[in-house]
């Protein structure tokens, strides 16, 4: 026990502060939504496989929510975004004490078309 004691403090410290400086060029980091951009088509929505993007609807308003702490990083839903909303950085600090940290709530307009039932009736 005393030559592992006296081992460790001639060795002194050997890791590193920041373990990476920055992040590979190829990199799959965590991915960001432009909600102006967004149309709205829940493509990306039925792609991801972790289900960590979903569309809280209240009767006013929208919003795409986004769980960092169920998505994978796969990049599927950048990569079925037709409108290009969504896009992966190569950004790997995430680190959180509280998991409600993990959340992105993304508002996104809401386009009504309207529709012609008959009798002149128009449902939005």
């Amino acid at each position: 026990m005393l030559d592992l004691l006296r081992k460790i403090w001639r060795t002194g410290t050997v890791t590193k502060k920041m373990p990476l400086e920055e992040a590979p060029s190829r990199f799959r980091g965590k991915p960001v939504i432009s909600s102006q951009v967004c149309t709205h088509c829940e493509t990306c929505v039925n792609a991801c496989p972790t289900g960590a993007l979903q569309i809280h609807r209240n009767d006013n308003a929208s919003e795409l929510v986004l769980s960092y702490a169920q998505c994978i990083f796969c990049g599927v839903c950048a990569e079925v975004c037709e409108s290009g909303a969504i896009r992966v950085t190569n950004d790997y600090r995430m680190v959180t004490k509280d998991k409600s940290e993990l959340m992105v709530r993304v508002p996104i307009k809401q386009s009504f078309e309207q529709v012609s039932v008959g009798k002149g009736d128009v449902i939005q």
